[in-house]
């Protein structure tokens, strides 16, 4: 994209300022809208004028009310290169009622064609934000008027939006300001008539290969022959819509605040209204991401979060949605580590970082958070097992362990049984005895088998994954000696 700030080609004589045309009902709605929504602030401000008649009209009402809200006027144009034949006379029209209204120009030129209206879009955004940003303005004006939005709304409602697609465009969002929503198209050819100024015209805005022209030349047509002021009932609908959507906003905001930490959401804190739950996923993921979901990521997202069986994941633009139980938690694109504790993610989901620890009579020692000691005396709430065997080894799970017995359970499904996160059965350890997998500790109850004391405490608090019924599995564990052995430390 090239900015020109100085033209080489089109040269126009200075002319005298437009005189005050435009007809006083439309200026005086045009007043009352900005003032109700506070859009016209004191400054530089940029006029995005494509040559049309809405955009035309947009320069020509601000020129009017320029002192009034003390505005400094600047014209900004973009070619799109999407007509090569007709680009150099529409700068030069822009060029020459930048000249009349008194406002400085600024012209950008994509690097090469756009594939669909989405790049030209982007392009031509992206543009106008970089001189808004170079000037220092208030805002960007766009000269959209009640009769675009009305095909938004209609161009949202047949794509199955929901209600923060039927509000449409607001006046403001996000440094863009629509002064022009507040009246129709026939209002903007009003004041370009008024000023005896026959403004530039795009062929494409004919073409029934775009949504919105089928919406503009067909179905608008058939409506008004229902209402003549459709496009001011749409309007009011958009207005209503806006005002729920907002407070929902509002509440999903709460709710998300509520239900995050650091990177994982509860999905049990969120709102059980469908329309607040998906909001608050859906800016939950903004957040986190920096990327909108269209509406069926949106709908994907909320399904994904309407189970809390297992954990199940899904891939969306940004990044990656996992759900463990109740959690939900993002893998961003890019990211080695892992977006809970910022470790980096095994390559190899057997693999573990330590290795098996094999336990010495008379020591304790330390096992991803868990710290054993055998035939000796820790402190804190230990679990207390009784075992016998030569080499006790504590270890991550393997693929096919089973608990020692004819008919040993599945360590699977004592993970899956109790809701432990994925992330976390990597790192939970099991207690070997001669290689028979003999205790969980925190999920199966001691061994009592033995005569030798093995005690197991989680260092710190229980692991964030745990749930209710978890952590009273553990604390309601006792610990029970056979007759003849040493008394143990009891657990407190």
């Amino acid at each position: 994209m090239r900015l020109i700030t100085a033209w080489s080609r089109v040269r126009v004589p200075p002319q005298p300022l437009l005189a005050n045309t435009a007809p006083s009902n439309v200026l005086s709605t045009l007043r009352s809208y900005a003032r109700a929504h506070t859009l016209l602030r004191p400054g530089p401000i940029v006029l995005a004028v494509s040559g049309g008649t809405d955009s035309t009209a947009l320069a020509l009402l601000l020129a009017e009310l320029h002192e009034e809200f003390g505005l400094v006027l600047h014209v900004a144009h973009f070619d799109h290169r999407a007509r090569p034949r007709a680009a150099a006379a529409d700068a030069a029209f822009v060029a020459e009622l930048a000249n009349h209204i008194g406002a400085t120009l600024r012209v950008g030129r994509a690097d090469a064609p756009p594939k669909n209206e989405d790049d030209a879009r982007n392009a031509r955004y992206d543009f106008l934000r970089r001189v808004a940003r170079d000037l220092g303005a208030t805002a960007i004006a766009t000269g959209h008027t009640r009769d675009d939005q009305a095909e938004t709304v209609l161009l949202h409602l047949t794509r199955g939006s929901g209600i923060a697609g039927l509000a449409g465009m607001r006046p403001e969002r996000d440094g863009i300001i629509r002064p022009l929503l507040a009246i129709g198209r026939s209002d903007t050819v009003a004041v370009c008539t008024a000023a005896g100024i026959s403004p530039r015209e795009d062929p494409s805005n004919r073409s029934l290969r775009f949504a919105r022209n089928r919406i503009r030349h067909r179905v608008l047509p058939e409506l008004l022959k229902l209402n003549p002021d459709v496009t001011s009932a749409i309007a009011r609908l958009a207005d209503a819509a806006a005002t729920i959507a907002d407070s929902t906003a509002d509440r999903a905001e709460a709710s998300v605040d509520a239900a995050e930490s650091e990177d994982t959401l509860a999905i049990d804190r969120l709102p059980l209204e469908s329309d607040a739950r998906g909001e608050a996923l859906a800016l939950w993921w903004a957040r986190r991401t920096g990327q909108r979901l269209a509406a069926r990521h949106r709908s994907a997202l909320g399904e994904l979060a309407g189970s809390t069986n297992g954990s199940r994941s899904l891939d969306l633009p940004g990044g990656r949605a996992l759900r463990e139980y109740k959690t939900l938690q993002i893998v961003v694109r890019g990211r080695e580590s892992s977006p809970v504790d910022g470790r980096a993610a095994p390559t190899d989901k057997k693999s573990l970082r330590n290795g098996p620890l094999t336990l010495e009579r008379g020591n304790s020692a330390d096992w991803h958070g868990w710290r054993f000691a055998l035939d000796v005396n820790i402190d804190g709430p230990s679990q207390v097992g009784f075992i016998d065997g030569d080499r006790v080894i504590v270890r991550g799970r393997r693929p096919g362990d089973r608990m020692n017995g004819p008919r040993g359970a599945k360590v699977q499904d004592l993970f899956t049984d109790a809701k432990i996160p994925a992330r976390q059965r990597d790192e939970w350890p099991l207690v070997t005895v001669d290689e028979a997998v003999v205790w969980v500790p925190g999920l199966t109850s001691p061994p009592r088998s033995g005569r030798l004391a093995l005690r197991a405490l989680r260092v710190g608090e229980y692991p964030s994954g745990m749930t209710r019924d978890n952590r009273e599995q553990v604390a309601s564990l006792k610990e029970e000696r056979p007759r003849g052995t040493e008394r143990g430390r009891p657990r407190t």
